[in-house]
């Protein structure tokens, strides 16, 4: 009875049970391991390449991404060090936001440019030259044919290699052109681009010398050329001087009947057309004008065509030439128009912006 019970107690299944959970367990997990190895295959040959000698690899692309951000990070990757050397590296001027200039004299667009340099204040940061005067004159080797026909470039290899010294130093480089007082080119163009008298031949201010007539496409055209040149140059600023009608002289001997526009519509044509060709350029730089301390305090001058509310909205900073009892009452004045403001002064006022005229 003993012996029965035992067997009987043996044969409940519970042994031979587990043993068939066991190996069904052991199947599932077998064929478990072959479906992610079938599916990583699958999903591996896409990353498959095979070499030249039939040889077989992998590129992953995240592993491709750290081994080209290690080659960023100082890696020798040959074709990335390729691509390093090919890089063309430009250093830009610190931006600077008060401009404490100097204009430079005739010597610094010649062989002594860099004694210019030398010889300024620590505490100025930037500098100015001439690069067109009121006669018409051209201190830079110019190219446009209209400077070449009428005489007007006085500028040589010698000036283009004083230029790039300026712009190429750590100064913020300002360059002055003077904008429609022109004798040079008037005198040669009289009638299609000078302010003329009653009788057509060009007209005479108080000391004798010409303008420009913006109303006419040749002498737009003309100032267009210069000032697009000139930005090319790597200026940080132009500043447009003489951005005007004459304003001194017999103004009643000027011939007035063929205009086609007021001198305010001629003026902002021609600071369209200079803002055309400067984008056209690519320049990057301010564009800024000068006014007449008189025509700021009052807001406008029939004889020039200046309307100051006009003007401030179409260059980045205006300068006017002031005392030291003026400043204040002008800088009062410009409050009134958006637009920078910069004092041209013979000293340094104490705070501010400004442009010292030698």
């Amino acid at each position: 009875m003993q012996t029965m019970a035992k067997r009987s107690s043996g044969t409940k299944g519970y042994t031979g049970y587990r043993g068939r959970r066991r190996g069904r367990g052991v199947l599932a997990v077998v064929l478990v391991v072959i479906l992610l190895l079938a599916c990583g295959f699958l999903f591996a040959q896409r990353y498959m390449v095979y070499d030249a000698d039939g040889s077989v690899r992998f590129e992953f692309p995240w592993i491709k991404k750290v081994s080209q951000d290690d080659t960023a990070n100082g890696g020798d990757s040959g074709d990335d060090k390729k691509q390093q050397d090919d890089l063309e590296i430009t250093v830009q001027k610190p931006v600077i936001k008060d401009t404490y200039a100097v204009e430079l004299g005739a010597d610094a667009l010649g062989s002594d440019w860099q004694a210019a340099l030398d010889g300024l204040d620590k505490d100025v940061n930037a500098v100015a030259v001439e690069l067109k005067d009121a006669s018409g004159k051209l201190y830079y080797n110019s190219k446009v044919q209209g400077a070449i026909d009428c005489g007007a470039v006085a500028g040589n290899s010698t000036s283009d290699t004083a230029i790039q010294g300026l712009v190429d130093s750590d100064y913020y480089t300002i360059g002055r052109i003077s904008t429609l007082h022109d004798s040079l080119y008037a005198y040669k163009h009289m009638t299609d681009a000078a302010v003329c008298q009653l009788t057509g031949f060009v007209w005479y201010d108080t000391n004798s010398t010409h303008w420009l007539a913006p109303e006419k496409q040749a002498a737009r055209q003309y100032v267009t050329d210069i000032v697009s040149e000139c930005a090319k140059m790597g200026f940080d600023e132009l500043l447009l001087d003489d951005f005007h009608y004459p304003r001194e002289g017999r103004m009643s001997r000027i011939k007035t009947d063929e205009r086609t526009m007021t001198q305010q519509e001629a003026l902002a044509l021609l600071s369209d057309d200079i803002h055309t060709a400067l984008e056209q350029a690519g320049y990057q730089g301010k564009l800024s004008v000068s006014v007449d301390v008189d025509i700021v305090l009052a807001g406008s001058e029939a004889n020039s065509g200046i309307v100051m509310s006009e003007l401030a909205e179409r260059f980045d900073r205006v300068y006017v030439k002031v005392t030291a009892d003026q400043l204040e009452s002008v800088t009062e004045a410009m409050k009134a128009y958006d637009v920078e403001f910069v004092p041209i002064l013979t000293e340094a006022p104490e705070s501010g912006s400004y442009l010292i005229e030698q």
